[in-house]
């Protein structure tokens, strides 16, 4: 006998870059910094009745997770990773206040599709195998971390649905992401980007491999480099000569 399917869900996580490196009260104050910057965004992005109203909300310590109803996709795509960005980056202002070292940068990965009432599903699993996917650690790590502060990937199926069907606008671009069973394409989006992310680019061009060593060759029109030789027994005078101009004369 077949199941009837989970609702259809907007699922949203969040998890803090380096966290663990913090000291105990560090850690705290960051705890609880990131549901605040959350909240703060929705209310910013007009969607505070999404952030009030939102399902399963999970507290990993170092990060947070959320379903929402899917008509709420194109709001929360379109305008709540801005508003992320902007939040962290008021929220730093304070911190440097606090101590220098302690800093807030968030990974996002945005997801779709059916939730178990508890909070469980392949949905979820899928949204926080993009959250630890290496383009996504790599975005924080190429940027300057005191311009940027958030990196997000949105799966293939919001952005086939979202983006690509015309319901909202993000600037993103294209990466494989392959982290444990899990293979798909993924589009990154950072909000302000900085450092590499601006001289190579989101996703950087592979580098080309490097191919085995070759002789030069000689060409009679081109000038390079001559390599002669000579063998037997010799008593003379070897010259070599690349262009003349007038006469040789050898005493």
């Amino acid at each position: 006998m077949s199941e009837e399917l989970p609702p259809y869900l907007g699922v949203l996580v969040v998890d803090a870059e380096r966290y663990g490196s913090n000291s105990d009260p560090g850690q705290q104050k960051l705890a609880e910094a990131i549901p605040e910057v959350v909240r703060v965004a929705f209310a910013d992005s007009g969607l505070e009745h999404v952030w009030d109203g939102r399902l399963f909300p999970q507290d990993t310590g170092d990060g947070l997770g959320l379903g929402f109803d899917s008509r709420h996709l194109p709001a929360v795509t379109e305008s709540v990773f801005g508003a992320l960005q902007e939040a962290l980056v008021a929220r730093d202002v304070w911190m440097r206040k606090v101590h220098r070292g302690l800093r807030l940068r968030l990974r996002a990965a945005l997801h779709v599709g059916p939730v178990r009432p508890l909070g469980g599903g392949r949905a979820l699993v899928t949204a926080h195998r993009l959250l630890d996917a290496a383009p996504l650690r790599d975005a924080l790590t190429r940027s300057d971390e005191d311009r940027t502060f958030l990196a997000a990937l949105i799966s293939d199926r919001v952005h086939d649905d979202i983006i690509d069907a015309g319901y909202a606008t993000l600037p993103t671009a294209a990466i494989p992401v392959h982290i444990k069973e899990y293979r798909a394409t993924a589009h990154l989006h950072v909000p302000t980007p900085s450092g590499d992310l601006l001289t190579t680019g989101l996703v950087p061009a592979p580098t080309a491999s490097p191919t085995p060593d070759t002789p030069p060759t000689s060409h009679p029109d081109t000038p390079g480099s001559v390599h002669n030789s000579i063998s037997g027994t010799h008593s003379g005078t070897a010259i070599q000569v690349g262009h003349l101009h007038g006469g040789l004369t050898n005493r």
